[in-house]
């Protein structure tokens, strides 16, 4: 599956210094253009993520996150993780990062045992300039080297397909839920996305159709033309 393109397989490396288990721990990024820092916060750090009703349980910020470029000691960005403690495995987070081709930017999944009602929280990273956005996005895909996809399927947006334009420092909603409809992302090919309806409970009560055969629909990413087409 495309989403999971781009994760890291380097093994660990302890960078001088640092103690097992401890860190700063330094991985690669899949091309080696960075190198990915992990440094391990103490149970005493202030800073905490409050809990946000119905969406995420209060966490702990767990890991400071520097991305330096090969051959520098400079980092061009910073992340700070936060979830639930006991902290993953430093391997386990940074296998969770999704690079974009020619990794401009990078995605990592932010608080994943801190989620609540499939609430998914992404951060998403300039690999150029210091800048962190944070937005919710599931199935995360990339589609070129400043864009991804993501469905959405809360109560509150209960099934829709998102763009996130890294350029643009934004997400925009492609795909709304309708009364009864939702959307989620069946493939994506190139700039192309196809999208398949699902039954959802928004409006008068949950839908229920003894024969539902859900629609699918091609859309042009770059024109935004829309046209139905079959199933994957």
């Amino acid at each position: 599956l495309q989403r999971y393109l781009g994760i890291l397989t380097a093994a660990i490396v302890l960078c001088a210094g640092g103690a097992a288990g401890k860190g700063p721990f330094r991985f690669h990024s899949p091309s080696g253009r960075f190198d990915v820092l992990l440094q391990a916060l103490p149970d005493d750090w202030t800073q905490v993520k409050k809990a946000q009703a119905g969406a995420a349980q209060e966490s702990m910020r767990q890991y400071a996150i520097d991305l330096i470029p090969a051959k520098s000691s400079e980092s061009v960005n910073s992340i700070l993780y936060s979830d639930l403690n006991p902290p993953m495995p430093p391997e386990d987070l940074v296998r969770s990062m999704l690079w974009s081709p020619n990794e401009e930017f990078v995605v990592l999944a932010d608080r994943q045992k801190a989620r609540q009602n499939n609430h998914v929280f992404q951060l998403a990273a300039s690999l150029s300039v210091n800048k962190v956005w944070s937005l919710e996005a599931d199935h995360v895909q990339w589609i070129d080297g400043h864009r991804f996809l993501g469905d959405l399927n809360t109560k509150e947006i209960p099934g829709a397909v998102i763009q996130f334009d890294g350029i643009a420092g934004k997400a925009e909603i492609l795909f709304h839920p309708d009364s009864g409809i939702g959307y989620q992302i069946a493939s994506v090919i190139g700039h192309r996305v196809i999208v398949k309806e699902i039954l959802n409970d928004r409006g008068t009560g949950r839908t229920v159709w003894e024969q539902f055969v859900p629609a699918c629909f091609d859309l042009d990413l770059d024109s935004l033309k829309k046209r139905s087409c079959a199933c994957p």
